[in-house]
Parts: C-alpha cells; sequence; structure tokens
C-alpha cells in the first residue's frame, strides 16, 4: 500500500513538473523579437538598387558587401562592446571597400553607399534600429566624442 501510494505520488509530481514545462513554454513576451539576416537583407536590396549599380553588381557582390560590414561592426564591438557603432557610417564603408579590394574586388564607394544605405532602409523597416543619425551626431560619434 505505501509502495502504490509513493508511485501515486511521484506520478502525481512529475504531471505537475511537465504542466509547469509547458506553462513556461507558452509564455508570450511582450513586442516580437526582430530577427536580421543577410538573405533577407539582399532580397530586400537587390531589387532597390539603381539601375546603374545593378549594372554593375549582382547578389553575391550585395552579400560581400554586408558580410564585410557585418564583420566589422562585431570586430568594432568585441573591440569594445560600450561605443557605439553607426552602420553605414565612413568607416564602415572604408573598411568593406579595403577587405573587397584585398579579396579583388574594387567596388566604387557609391556603390557600396547605396547597398549600406538600402541595408539601413531594411532594418528600419523591420524595427531593427530606430531613427537615422544626423549629420552632426555623426561627425561627433565617428570623431569619438
Amino acid at each position: 500500500m505505501t509502495s502504490t501510494l509513493f508511485a501515486l505520488g511521484l506520478l502525481t509530481l512529475l504531471i505537475v513538473i511537465g504542466l509547469a514545462f509547458f506553462w513556461q513554454g507558452s509564455i508570450q513576451l511582450p513586442g516580437s523579437a526582430v530577427a536580421y539576416g543577410v538573405e533577407d537583407s539582399i532580397k530586400y536590396i537587390t531589387p532597390r538598387l539603381s539601375s546603374d549599380t545593378n549594372s554593375v553588381i549582382g547578389k553575391t557582390s550585395v552579400r560581400r558587401i554586408l558580410e564585410w560590414e557585418m564583420k566589422f561592426v562585431q570586430d568594432q564591438l568585441d573591440s569594445d562592446p560600450d561605443q557605439i557603432v553607426v552602420l553605414g557610417g565612413e568607416a564602415a564603408r572604408q573598411y568593406v571597400l579595403d577587405q573587397t579590394a584585398k579579396e579583388g574586388f574594387e567596388y566604387e564607394p557609391a556603390i557600396v553607399d547605396e547597398v549600406l544605405s538600402l541595408q539601413a532602409e531594411y532594418m528600419a523597416s523591420i524595427g531593427a534600429i530606430a531613427e537615422q543619425v544626423s549629420a552632426t551626431e555623426l561627425e561627433r560619434i565617428e570623431e569619438g566624442d
């Protein structure tokens, strides 16, 4: 009899724990998570490229530019997690131009600027960034003030 009650108690405990896990998994946090993906960016950016840029680069080049910019952002944040990193800023553009040139791909700065601008537009459209930084704020940030 004691072993039956003990087994019934363990079964009840197992059911309670299972229900607790189920309840925890069903909790929805307010707001939704924003996920940035390079592939989604490429799908957004490529059809929006100007005809001049579109005649020079394609999806592979857009991917290359975006991946080098993400590498720039990661390197900056790894070196100093508290610093402000500007997506599409002058430092990011120069980094992309330098890295792609090392790989043998020479892009015009205007092409990189267009891709990075469209990336910022995409990120704003999914709620990943707030508002665009003004020229004065951008200068102050890039000078390190």
